[in-house]
């Protein structure tokens, strides 16, 4: 098997890998409570734009970077919500960060970039500002212990934000230099798409655990002694 067709094989399995986790909350999940529609959607959210990009390419246009814009801004407001019901007494800070991004995201649209091509800044600083509160919640994990943190929801769902966004965060950085200064091989761009692919698998299954456990009613949220 080429690198090629492995990245294709992985970019299939990468589709469906949220999948587990929408059956389980749809069909099994015995309390929906807020935070778990939150990862349900976090879940549902990357499904669909695996979906429609495939669609989008197919039928509509070349690239699929309007595709990819929309997740970055629906899916960084998702996991904003999701700190925000984690961290109660940090969602002023939470809300001035959702605002600076939407803001800043709108500007980058409107002066430098247009919807059909990458944005750097709603990519890089998403990625940024969830590294930034996952950094939050692992501090109040450490100050505040509720029990055994392999049977924490939130330190699951802590590590799988924080994990994808830490993989990704240097590609999004680099990939307009890379695909358009550097002009870089087809089978390099592969080899760091990879990355990107197992990056997000790993996330869903990571979910879908953390999903498995807020069903067996382990805490929900963190309540740390003082904000910042």
């Amino acid at each position: 098997m080429t690198l090629a067709e492995f990245e294709i094989s992985l970019r299939t399995f990468n589709q469906y890998s949220g999948v587990a986790g929408i059956l389980y909350f749809i069909f099994f999940f015995k309390s929906q409570k807020s935070l778990s529609r939150i990862v349900f959607l976090i879940l549902a959210l990357s499904f669909l734009a695996d979906v429609f990009t495939i669609f989008f390419i197919k039928y509509i246009y070349p690239n699929s970077f309007i595709i990819t814009n929309s997740w970055y801004i629906l899916n960084f407001c998702v996991v904003c919500s999701l700190f925000y019901s984690v961290l109660p007494v940090r969602r002023k800070l939470i809300i001035s960060i959702l605002a600076f991004f939407l803001v800043g995201s709108l500007i980058t649209f409107l002066s430098t970039y247009s919807y059909l091509e990458s944005n750097t800044f709603v990519r890089v600083s998403s990625n940024v500002f969830i590294i930034f509160l996952s950094l939050l919640s692992y501090f109040e994990l450490i100050n505040h212990p509720t029990g055994r943190l392999k049977n924490n929801p939130l330190f699951w769902l802590t590590t799988a934000l924080f994990a994808h966004s830490c993989l990704v965060l240097l590609r999004n950085l680099f990939l307009q230099y890379l695909v358009f200064d550097l002009s870089i091989s087809k089978e390099l761009f592969d080899s760091i798409s990879i990355i990107n692919l197992l990056a997000n698998i790993t996330k869903n299954f990571i979910l879908f655990y953390a999903l498995v456990l807020l069903d067996k009613g382990y805490p929900n949220t963190l309540k740390p002694a003082k904000t910042i």
